[in-house]
């Protein structure tokens, strides 16, 4: 994990050695509690990396609500395909908390939304890392290996313990941030200007 503001070590070059561009990391995860914003946080991101012509790929979770209720999750493809995530009316499914998990159709929008986003996407955006999402072992497997694609990955991770949240979190190629309701427009800035700064040093090195 890189923390932001960290310099890369620096060596003067050998007489003749050829001079070669410092890549920053190409992942942010933004972690927070439950009801921090981090859903809310990606999506403005996302519109405002769009809206300067770069072509977002992924996938969102929105809460379903029924009154003042949360009653279920609804996973979006930043393309408009959407399926029911999980509910507490689905009672044969696997449980996180009070809600049945329906992987099938979570695996049927997001893994083909992160699927095609990855070939034709400058920016994949996952909402979340969460522990729904990770009963799904495909989905695990996709996240690795994202992580290590050229295309930039933002992602909201949740705060946890286990061992796959605890091995994201360690990575030496991904910048981590610590998202709190009172700190969200300030971080939402300064993850913005990071996400500018990779997708303009990507398409340099595109066109170079």
């Amino acid at each position: 994990m890189r923390s932001e503001g960290a310099k890369a070590d620096g060596a003067t070059p050998r007489k003749g050695a050829r001079l070669v561009r410092r890549v920053m990391p190409n992942n942010i995860l933004v972690t927070g509690k439950p009801g921090s914003g981090k859903t809310t946080l990606l999506v403005k991101l996302a519109d405002m990396i769009g809206m300067r012509g770069f072509k977002t790929g992924g996938f969102v979770t929105e809460e379903i609500r029924e009154g003042k209720n949360r009653v279920g999750f609804e996973v979006r493809d930043l393309g408009g395909d959407a399926a029911v995530l999980a509910h507490i009316d689905y009672k044969e499914k696997p449980r996180v908390g009070k809600f049945g998990v329906d992987v099938k159709a979570f695996e049927r929008v997001g893994l083909r939304a992160l699927e095609i986003g990855k070939k034709e996407a400058d920016l994949l955006v996952v909402d979340e890392i969460g522990r729904m999402e990770m009963i799904s072992a495909p989905f695990r497997h996709a996240l690795l290996e994202l992580l290590s694609l050229p295309v930039p990955l933002l992602a909201s991770i949740h705060v946890g313990s286990d061992e796959f949240t605890a091995t994201l979190l360690d990575r030496g190629d991904v910048v981590v941030h610590h998202l709190s309701p009172s700190g969200r427009d300030g971080l939402l800035e300064v993850i913005d200007d990071s996400l500018h700064a990779i997708l303009k040093e990507r398409k340099g090195f595109r066109d170079a």
